[in-house]
């Protein structure tokens, strides 16, 4: 896959849906000097079809369900291809960044039951724990150890969502760790190191 980590900033963040930031950010990419995530070669992807996803998004306290259609592409050099996904898109989840951050940012809040906030969202309890560990977990990638305990996880998620450089940070979490923030890296698939 090709990570795209645009001007994701407090602003877009706020006044854009998901959809229309998904959107912007595919249309500005250009794909010519490109390098291809698995063998490194540059400017050897070329445009090779889309398919559609599920992206479920969360603005104006509602649950919005739509469908993107993220661009795949091919590299000529190790004949792969890679699908093409701005940060709003957290991978193999059909929920977008903003949608989790929401529901993380609730639960933090502790201004309710974990069941009122499950049915306010319409995701399972058992979704919500996997999210908070997932979070949890990245947390102490993103801040070290030390620093990650002394930070409270609500104000850590609240930091994210109002970041003015939330792309930055998503781009240095992934080039880190090899997979994306509140990536379930699980299922991240085997790929070799570009050179």
């Amino acid at each position: 896959m090709i990570r795209l980590f645009t001007a994701l900033c407090k602003l877009k963040f706020k006044s854009l849906s998901d959809e229309a930031i998904f959107q912007n950010a595919t249309d500005e990419f250009k794909h010519y000097n490109e390098k291809c995530p698995r063998c490194g070669a540059t400017g050897m992807i070329s445009p090779h079809g889309s398919y559609s996803r599920n992206l479920v998004s969360y603005q104006d306290e509602k649950t919005i369900e739509s469908r993107v259609s993220p661009s795949r592409f091919e590299c000529t050099s190790c004949d792969t291809t890679h699908a093409l996904l701005p940060d709003i898109i957290v991978p193999y989840s059909q929920y977008s960044l903003r949608f989790m951050l929401a529901v993380l940012i609730a639960y933090f809040e502790r201004d309710t039951t974990i069941t009122a906030i499950c049915k306010r969202f319409g995701i399972a309890v058992s979704t919500l724990y996997a999210w908070k560990a997932r979070l949890l977990e990245h947390k102490s990638l993103m801040l070290g150890e030390l620093i990650s305990h002394k930070k409270p996880s609500l104000a850590f998620v609240n930091g994210l969502f109002n970041s003015t450089d939330l792309s930055n940070r998503l781009n240095s979490f992934f080039r880190r760790h090899t997979f994306s923030f509140l990536q379930n890296h699980s299922q991240i698939a085997t790929r070799s190191n570009p050179p």
